[in-house]
């Protein structure tokens, strides 16, 4: 006997669900939703990382044992670099300290004091120059060249140009920098700081710094390009079909990156560039989907001229409901990989990615879709349209 395989269906193939009559429902919860995290973002704030906020992260590793946080917390804590925050990087022997961004006013100057006793000995010292500039004063035990100056500002972190030094043999010298460039500077007087006073104990691995100058332009840039992302998606699907759909498209993705921003205030995640990389990946998801189902109703109104809209939408999303399915399935398996066994350096991106799996799915299905309806969109209008077309290239 012949025995033929009938393949298995996981969903069935002929599904009969009415999705539009819950588009109400679905309405009222996700304005509720993207009202909330849009108060969160203004009343709660975003958990800006070190790429937008400015500071610095370090990568340290205990060269015997495990991390002790509270104790490092501590220790660091005590060097008046501001707020530090630790957590567990990767294993128990290692760790990520945060330090807050720098503001070059005079506890900078007194630890770079501190680094420079440190590292070249007593009888050096570190001053700020005058007010209202970003100048640094040094003070050497014995008059140095040129040579021995340039040295010696290393050791706080300062690369300076020739010129700046004295050029004679002097015990002073005056370093010029404006407030913006002595911020900077701060960032990696605050690395040193904590390399001299934790490295008995723990190994650097890497440091990250960011000024506050390059955060604002970092954050600038990300919105814009979410922004920029948005529109030319809707544009496209504004082009692919009609405007109707556009508006479509746009409103469920203003959804999906509204509702993941209110996901990272409400988890307190860390809000970086990998941030932005969820929130575009989201997007690129959502209108993927969204671009499926549209086609389906598009191609039905032509061939089903008298269903009326809400019966052929749910007919469309019932068609692609099995592809949608299987889709969402298998990315929030491949996700769940990433929360799971990816690591702190991606667990925001992969928790905002597990949320835009879900969202994405729900905002095809009942913001885009149900925009149709709000829209008034017409089925005939788009046959009218279409012989239109026709008769003009006849």
């Amino acid at each position: 006997a012949i025995m033929l395989w009938r393949p298995h269906h996981l969903i069935q193939v002929r599904t009969s669900f009415d999705f539009l009559s819950k588009r109400k429902l679905a309405l009222v919860a996700s304005t509720v939703i993207n009202v909330l995290s849009l108060a969160g973002v203004f009343i709660f704030g975003l958990n800006f990382g070190i790429d937008f906020e400015g500071g610095i992260a370090i990568q340290v590793r205990a060269k015997q044992g495990t991390i002790h946080l509270e104790e490092l917390r501590s220790t660091v804590g005590a060097l008046h670099v501001g707020e530090v925050s630790l957590q567990e990087f990767g294993d128990a022997s290692s760790a990520l300290i945060r330090v807050q961004r720098q503001e070059g006013g005079t506890q900078c100057v007194a630890n770079a004091d501190n680094v420079l006793k440190r590292r070249a000995g007593n009888g050096w010292a570190v001053k700020p120059g005058a007010a209202g500039t970003g100048d640094v004063e040094f003070t050497a035990p014995s008059a140095l060249d040129a040579v021995g100056w340039r040295d010696a500002v290393s050791r706080v972190g300062l690369t300076v140009q020739e010129r700046q030094l004295p050029r004679g043999s002097v015990n002073t010298a005056k370093v010029e920098m404006t407030p913006e460039q002595r911020a900077e500077w701060c960032q990696q007087v605050a690395i040193k700081l904590v390399e001299d006073t934790i490295g008995n104990k723990y190994e650097l691995r890497g440091t990250e710094s960011v000024g506050p100058k390059i955060g604002d332009e970092l954050m600038r840039n990300g919105v814009l390009a979410i922004v920029a992302t948005l529109v030319a998606i809707a544009i496209y699907v504004w082009f692919r079909f009609e405007w109707q759909f556009g508006v479509g498209a746009l409103v469920a993705l203003l959804h999906d990156v509204i509702s993941t921003v209110g996901l990272f205030v409400v988890l307190h995640l860390d809000f970086s560039l990998t941030a932005l990389a969820a929130l575009l990946t989201i997007a690129g998801y959502s209108i993927n989907d969204t671009v499926v189902i549209f086609d389906r109703v598009r191609e039905n109104m032509r061939r089903y001229k008298k269903m009326g809209l809400i019966e052929l939408l749910n007919f469309s999303i019932n068609e692609t409901l099995a592809r949608t399915l299987m889709t969402s399935g298998t990315m929030f398996v491949a996700v769940l990989a990433l929360v799971l066994f990816g690591g702190p350096v991606l667990y925001s991106f992969s928790i905002a990615m597990l949320w835009g799996v879900f969202v994405g799915t729900y905002s095809s299905i009942w913001i885009a879709s149900a925009t149709l309806v709000y829209l008034n969109l017409r089925p005939e209008q788009l046959r009218q349209d279409e012989e239109k077309a026709e008769k003009a290239k006849a």
